[in-house]
């Protein structure tokens, strides 16, 4: 059963120039762990802006995937900078550690985007932050000491008065207490396979990456105005990751630890 709880932090601020209707899926076991995602980018208002996004991000041996308030061109807010600040600050730290460094620098940074977005682009605000919105989600995923250690945080605007933004942290983990023999987290569009691995027998038997994929094509295949190919899929395991689809124009990253070879 997913936890909900609650993390505050007070303050100001946001400005969005582009934003993914994105669709991220991963599934983990005791033994891997495996993340896709879509490429479509879309803007605020679900306009196709013909491009294609590189959605899930390696920083040293953590993975880390964005759907929502992920760039602010305007403002130079930028949650794939801040994370590669965050989580190479202290890179012998655990990964619940670095984490947690993560969400101070992103609680920070927020305040003062969402009260810039909600001063100078009021449509914008009222539309995707207003009214205790998801705004941002976010998951890291990392194999430490053997085991698999997923981190799923969210994120929505808490308006205390009308001069006082906060940010409200809630965390969706999966990590030693996680007793799913196949754990899954969705984020962005995902209405069409929400349920679909539970109520499909022997979903998962083609394995992880298979069942990854399928999903995405599916949430593709129905909400295609917002989701869209080429898939990327990393496989991570105790042994290092492997990209088993990643798209040429997506950067190679040079991870500390050990690589799986494909």
């Amino acid at each position: 059963m997913r936890c909900s709880i609650l993390f505050a932090a007070a303050l100001i601020a946001v400005h969005i120039s582009s934003v993914h209707a994105t669709t991220i899926v991963l599934a983990r076991t005791s033994n891997e762990i495996v993340i896709g995602a879509d490429s479509k980018v879309t803007d605020t208002f679900g306009t196709n802006l013909n491009k294609r996004a590189c959605k899930i991000q390696q920083i040293d041996d953590l993975f880390i995937a964005i759907e929502g308030l992920e760039l602010d061109r305007q403002t130079g807010f930028s949650v794939p900078e801040v994370s590669r600040q965050a989580l190479t600050l202290r890179p012998s730290a655990p990964a619940a550690e670095k984490v947690s460094i993560l969400m101070g620098f992103l609680v920070t940074g927020l305040l003062t985007e969402l009260s810039h977005l909600k001063a100078h682009e009021p449509q914008t605000y009222f539309k995707k932050i207003e009214g205790g919105q998801l705004f941002l989600k976010i998951i890291v995923a990392v194999f430490e000491n053997g085991r698999p250690l997923v981190f799923v945080r969210s994120f929505r605007a808490l308006q205390y008065n009308p001069g006082q933004i906060g940010v409200a942290v809630i965390p969706d983990d999966c990590l030693a207490d996680c007793k799913s023999v196949v754990a899954t987290r969705f984020l962005g569009e995902t209405d069409a396979i929400e349920d679909l691995p539970e109520e499909t027998p022997d979903f998962w038997k083609s394995g992880l990456s298979d069942g990854v994929r399928r999903l995405i094509e599916i949430e593709i295949e129905a909400r295609s105005e917002y989701v869209g190919p080429p898939i990327d899929i990393v496989r991570i395991t105790p042994n290092g990751a492997q990209w088993i689809k990643k798209k040429t124009d997506c950067s190679d990253s040079r991870p500390a630890g050990k690589r799986q070879k494909p």
